[in-house]
């Protein structure tokens, strides 16, 4: 007698096209998921909307007005978003995955900071935020749980979930949105925000991590309220030394109730830390710099203990070493992550499926309203509820207490047979025959793996197989550690997860040794940009350590719109020098003259522009008036002189 079909195996869940491997989180409005992006074999995160209102056309307009701002929002200190879709009705936003950990958490862990990181991390999200700022978009929720922080020293600004671009006007009335410690006192009131107000709570941010607590608490969200509107925050008792008159001056300006008093924008508040930073910050000298790159390459090769050790000793004989301090925080996560392995994923997302199937039901009872009400000639019905507020204040207003990732919803085309306009379901995939099993999936699966330069030593798990190039058996079941090694270059290790195995595995092996040194010289501030981190910030004469070969990097200046990329050619030891472009200055006209002005697609102001200074070289002059015409031009801006442009709308 034939024995019983085998049940054919359950299909992954995919929110769009990503696959969904794993939870990350929960916030009040939705689920945070791993995912993977098969194609290109990148993993995202990917945030679900959850929420009632995803069929109110006002929630829907918000979602792109948000997606669209995250989306261009693209720069080494703010999570990049790669795709903002809908999946069977129900929006998402896939981003990049980011290791290391959150401000919020850093700070609750009791890890005492040094100066030089506090001030470091918090120029750096201000420099995305005057980023987002010049491209007219306000974060409005600032908290350290929105700032994540990777293990190299890289802050990046999570969550624009409330951001809001200025040219919009779409708010939902008699709602405040934003975390209650960290509120602006004209977000507090409902006024019209500006950049001032993610300044206002930087400050509270700054001040939280100088003193350890923040500057605003209270019995309940009313007091709280009242506080930051009402009554002065508590000075720096800090032992800062010679820099708490400073800090103190810059913490009672960005803190300032009145926003006409506080910094004009973020970035001249970063420009005021940077100045204090320059005088206070100590280098790690290289030797102390290549011990800690010995002790994480021993980490890379599995000996996290090993690793652990050896940076703690590092640490503790090099007290003001920030690159120690943060080397040893990833080494102690490593070790951690090595003793205690993630709980194999689940097949199921029982919270998921829920999901599309409350969206699915909510959009065929629309559908169908909106098919009787237009038979019947009847009035359209009411839109959805929208966004769920929680916590009240006991006033007409409520607050969202923590604030979400933006979504957008892109609506698929009508087909024949529909409405036009109306949102459309989304089947499930039809299930398996049970006539016709699945074989059983195999144990192992063949992997290639080649390396550059080849004839590096491939260990699986800690078991030597042979040298590059070569194609190794992987279990399927379970996680494995991929090694890479070979004489006088940088071992590499590549994690192998279960049930997403890449194709193949190509590996570049960096050389090994001593890294160089990168001298970059400029008539005004700039930042070197290597790898999307910022190795100096607002200097005119920096000195970087690099590793041995040829890399990319790139000069940014905001102020004068410089961003110039270059190759370096660097070796063990040695010297590399390289200068930025000398500066030049643009002046702008135009006729009619009411027109906005654009250089780089950044807004400048309203012409007439007068030898506004500017990085030489080539720049893009765009012009948009009121009736919408856009004209656009390239000048190359000449070193030490000026160069003269002209819009004209005819």
């Amino acid at each position: 007698m034939a024995g019983a079909a085998e049940p054919a195996p359950r299909s992954r869940p995919r929110v769009g096209r990503y696959v969904v491997t794993g939870r990350l989180g929960k916030g009040g409005m939705g689920m945070v998921y791993r995912g993977l992006d098969e194609a290109l074999e990148r993993e995202v995160a990917v945030k679900t909307l959850t929420v009632e209102g995803t069929l109110d056309e006002e929630s829907r307009r918000r979602f792109e007005i948000e997606a669209k701002a995250a989306a261009r929002l693209q720069h080494p200190n703010i999570v990049t978003v790669y795709e903002l879709g809908e999946s069977r009705g129900t929006p998402f936003i896939a981003m990049e995955l980011l290791p290391g950990m959150d401000l919020e958490a850093l700070l609750r862990s009791g890890e005492a900071l040094l100066l030089q990181e506090k001030l470091e991390v918090v120029i750096q999200v201000l420099r995305g935020l005057a980023f987002a700022h010049e491209h007219g978009i306000v974060h409005r929720d600032m908290k350290p749980s929105n700032i994540r922080l990777l293990e190299d020293g890289t802050a990046k600004i999570m969550d624009f979930g409330i951001a809001k671009l200025g040219a919009t006007g779409v708010t939902r009335t008699g709602m405040m949105v934003g975390t209650v410690y960290y509120m602006s006192p004209e977000q507090i009131r409902g006024h019209n925000l500006d950049g001032r107000s993610d300044v206002f709570s930087m400050g509270v941010i700054l001040h939280e991590m100088l003193e350890g607590r923040r500057p605003f608490t209270g019995k309940d969200t009313p007091e709280i309220l009242y506080k930051i509107v009402n009554e002065p925050h508590p000075r720096l008792g800090s032992d800062l030394g010679d820099f708490k008159d400073p800090l103190q001056a810059i913490v009672d300006r960005a803190l300032a109730k009145n926003p006409d008093d506080r910094w004009p924008g973020a970035a001249r508040l970063a420009d005021e830390l940077q100045a204090v930073l320059t005088e206070f910050a100590l280098q790690t000298p290289a030797p102390v710099q290549d011990a800690i790159h010995a002790a994480r390459r021993l980490a890379r090769d599995g000996q996290f203990e090993e690793s652990a050790r050896a940076l703690r000793e590092i640490a503790q004989q090099n007290p003001s070493s920030v690159e120690a301090r943060r080397a040893l925080r990833a080494a102690l996560r490593d070790l951690q992550r090595h003793k205690q392995p993630p709980a194999p994923a689940p097949d199921a997302y029982p919270e998921l499926e829920a999901t599309f199937e409350q969206v699915g039901a909510a959009t065929a009872r629309h559908a169908e309203a909106t098919a009787t009400a237009l038979a019947t000639a009847a009035p359209p019905a009411a839109p959805g509820r929208g966004l769920v507020v929680a916590g009240a204040l006991g006033l007409a207003v409520a607050v969202i207490a923590g604030g979400w990732l933006m979504f957008g919803g892109r609506r698929e085309p009508a087909t024949p047979g529909t409405l036009q306009g109306a949102p459309t379901v989304t089947p499930p995939p039809a299930a398996p025959s049970a006539e016709a099993p699945s074989p059983a999936p195999p144990t192992v699966a063949k992997l290639p793996v080649q390396s550059e330069p080849g004839g590096a030593s491939v260990a699986l798990d800690g078991r030597k197989l042979g040298t590059t190039p070569l194609t190794i058996e992987v279990p399927v079941a379970g996680d494995h550690r991929l090694v890479l090694s070979l004489a006088g270059h940088e071992s590499h290790e590549t994690r192998l997860v279960a049930g997403k195995l890449p194709a193949e595995v190509k590996v570049a092996l960096e050389p090994s040794g001593p890294p160089g040194t990168l001298r970059v010289s400029s008539s005004y501030p700039v930042d070197v940009v290597f790898r999307g981190r910022a190795l100096a910030r607002g200097e005119t004469s920096a000195a970087v350590k690099l590793p041995q070969g040829q890399h990319s990097v790139t000069l940014v200046s905001e102020s004068l719109f410089l961003r110039h990329t270059v190759q370096v050619q660097i070796t063990a030891g040695g010297e590399a020098s390289l200068r930025a472009p000398e500066a030049g200055k643009l002046s702008v006209n135009a006729n009619p003259d009411n027109c906005e002005v654009f250089v780089d697609g950044t807004f400048v102001d309203y012409p007439p522009i007068l030898n506004r200074a500017m990085a030489a070289g080539r720049h893009t002059v765009a012009f948009k008036w009121p009736d919408g015409t856009r004209r656009e031009q390239t000048v190359e801006v000449p070193a030490g002189a000026t160069a003269y442009v002209t819009g004209r709308k005819d």
